[in-house]
């Protein structure tokens, strides 16, 4: 049989599009578009209104002045000491010895190696003291190193004397002979084992010199020095009451003319108190402050010149960074042509039309306020001659709703007010809405950082209201993303 052929035709199928799949894409393209919009876009950061402070300061060094008495030995010798430097003694305590003879350093040198002089509670107290101070230690307060070196010292040189003398009383006569004077405290207070000089210098006698560092020499006193009839072996604070001596500028003397007192904060120690304060003239001519203070004598009680931070001022309200400020331009209208109309209780101006029959007619147009004040007073701010019998108070409204030149209505009157005057005000932008809105902030105190507004002002801020964190970064009515 002869072979059949065939011809066979291929047709296209014809493709069938599948809704959901074009759902999906559609939706997969908008979110994609949405997410890179998104992310494209600049991020409004926003800010709640507090309410806050700012304290200014000034900064000084100021020198310190005690009721301070010089003690000087009454017998020539070898000083040893028995109380721990910054205690305070009373009348009758052992506060040092003089060895006329030497014999009591020749019976320490020959006994040196018989065992510490430190006994278990001793010991003990030195180690509860390093074991606090290591709890609590900080590099950022490394200075604290040096404190704590002095106060350890200066305790070890009380125990080792006291052990040592309560070993000498123990002493039969016939086994040692030594001889030694006894010196107790003849007055109450706080004793320190060294002088600089400046021992009952008033207010009066202080000079600029006095602050100076190159003139300022402190001599310390330690145990087993020689010392002759005479000389100076320490000092002690009789009173609980202290004074820091500041050098004072002309801007400073305007500043505390009328001050009683003042608060101070010593940034060193990290403490605060409230001080009087006085004006004196100094041995130069110079004026002089004098903080008077009644605590924390102790904490300084080794130290004659201080750092201080005087708090000036404080001023509370609202506090705004100063990232958030802008400027906006306002239109000037006497508040006396404000009023209400169209539909709502919105405030606004009437403002005149004219038709192009030549026909003039009134319309309603709603405003936006930034502000209301006094105008006299500007005036006066502003140093000009301008004076008015009676405060004329204004609104400052925004230029997107009038033109210069635009006249308008006073309600029930013919009188008239060309809008032209304009004034930049100072404000931020508010968000509580998602929307940017300007809002006028009257600034009474500022810094570096921040800026304290004034409190309860018509049309402007409130306590918890969200502001653009930087104003710069967005314009009036952008919606937030």
């Amino acid at each position: 049989m002869a072979k059949t052929e065939k011809n066979i035709i291929r047709y296209r199928k014809t493709r069938k599009w599948n809704i959901g799949i074009v759902v999906f894409a559609v939706i997969f393209l908008y979110l994609t578009i949405m997410v890179i919009r998104y992310i494209m876009s600049p991020k409004i950061k926003m800010y709640e209104v507090l309410d806050g402070d700012i304290a200014n300061t000034a900064y000084y060094t100021g020198v310190i002045l005690r009721e301070e008495t010089l003690v000087t030995s009454d017998y020539a010798g070898y000083v040893n000491y028995y109380l721990r430097e910054k205690q305070k003694a009373a009348v009758g305590d052992l506060i040092y010895t003089v060895d006329e003879s030497g014999s009591v350093m020749e019976y320490l040198n020959n006994t040196s190696g018989n065992g510490s002089r430190l006994s278990d509670e001793n010991l003990k107290e030195l180690k509860k003291q390093l074991s606090d101070f290591s709890a609590v230690y900080s590099d950022n307060h490394f200075s604290e190193v040096y404190d704590i070196n002095a106060k350890l010292s200066s305790m070890l040189m009380e125990y080792m004397n006291v052990n040592t003398l309560h070993e000498l009383n123990e002493q039969n006569a016939g086994e040692i002979s030594v001889s030694f004077r006894k010196c107790p405290a003849t007055a109450s207070g706080i004793v320190l084992y060294s002088t600089d000089g400046m021992e009952g210098l008033t207010p009066e006698q202080i000079s600029a010199e006095t602050f100076s560092s190159e003139n300022y020499k402190k001599t310390i006193y330690t145990g087993g020095m020689l010392v002759n009839s005479g000389s100076p072996v320490y000092r002690m604070i009789t009173g609980d009451g202290w004074s820091v001596v500041i050098p004072l500028t002309e801007e400073d003397l305007a500043l505390y003319q009328e001050k009683n007192t003042v608060s101070v904060r010593f940034p060193q120690k990290d403490l605060m108190a409230e001080a009087g304060f006085s004006i004196v003239r100094g041995a130069d001519g110079a004026s002089y402050g004098v903080l008077t203070l009644n605590q924390y004598m102790v904490q300084f009680a080794d130290e004659r010149f201080v750092e201080i931070e005087i708090k000036t001022s404080q001023v509370e309200g609202l506090k705004i960074p100063k990232t958030a400020l802008v400027n906006r331009e306002a239109f000037v209208i006497p508040l006396e042509y404000l009023t209400t109309g169209g539909n709502s209780s919105a405030e606004g101006f009437y403002k005149e039309i004219y038709r192009e029959d030549g026909s003039v007619s009134t319309e309603f147009v709603a405003a936006d306020i930034f502000r209301i004040t006094d105008h006299k007073q500007d005036i006066e701010n502003k140093g000009t001659e301008q004076q008015t019998e009676t405060p004329q108070e204004y609104c400052y409204i925004s230029t997107d709703n009038f033109s210069t030149g635009d006249m308008i209505i006073l309600p029930d009157s013919n009188e008239r007010f060309r809008v032209a005057e304009k004034e930049t005000l100072t404000g931020v932008y508010n968000v509580n809405r998602g929307y940017a809105s300007f809002r006028y902030i009257n600034i009474i105190d500022e810094n570096n950082e921040y800026c304290i507004a004034e409190k309860n002002v018509y049309y402007s801020l409130r306590t918890y209201d969200h502001i653009a964190l930087h104003g710069s970064s967005i314009s009036e009515g952008e919606v937030l993303h």
